[in-house]
């Protein structure tokens, strides 16, 4: 009988150590110290890669006589036109062509109303004296284009500061709405 007891006894000890050990070193039931079994954790969901589309920005030639097209790969959403003017902002990406606005630009907001694109630059677009003639040609044809490019946009109003202005650098009229200009493209 005691010999029972004995047995009983180290068996309950073992089973009591080997319950601890489990619940301590995290093995079948988890450490969890509920006694259920743990779950490993489900697997994140890769991160999708950003759904992007690719846009034609354009940007001036050293020779200030074209405007040529620059692919950019913009995250698609409703401010992707507003992207794409922040693009042509920050200028081009290859050395064989040239930024036409000034870098201290912002783009304010985008909107299309009946087909016309009202871009709202901040005042720093409007400098005077930034650039000659030709550069001015070179910006305005490459805002418009660039955001004709869009098949929802046929003109281009340009706005500073939330209002129409006549011109950017004091060369070329920009009160009224523009249309796209493909002699400007080079290859057209």
């Amino acid at each position: 009988m005691k010999c029972r007891w004995a047995l009983m006894i180290a068996v309950i000890a073992v089973l009591a150590l080997t319950g601890c050990a489990a619940d301590i070193g995290g093995g079948a039931t988890g450490g969890n110290g509920s006694g259920s079994p743990v779950q490993k954790p489900a697997t994140p969901p890769k991160t999708a890669v950003e759904d992007t589309v690719p846009v034609k920005v354009y940007f001036g030639t050293h020779d200030a006589k074209y405007i040529v097209a620059e692919t950019h790969k913009l995250k698609n959403d409703a401010a992707l036109m507003k992207r794409a003017m922040e693009a042509l902002v920050a200028g081009p990406t290859s050395p064989d062509l040239v930024s036409v606005l000034p870098k201290a630009t912002q783009v304010r907001s985008v909107a299309v109303i009946d087909k016309t694109a009202y871009v709202d630059f901040s005042r720093e677009i409007a400098k005077r004296g930034f650039a000659g003639s030709a550069t001015e040609i070179l910006a305005v044809g490459a805002i418009v284009n660039t955001l004709t490019e869009f098949p929802e946009v046929e003109k281009v109003q340009i706005l500073v500061e939330g209002k129409r202005v006549s011109t950017l650098f004091g060369h070329l009229d920009v009160y009224d709405p523009l249309s796209r200009s493909p002699g400007l493209i080079r290859g057209k």
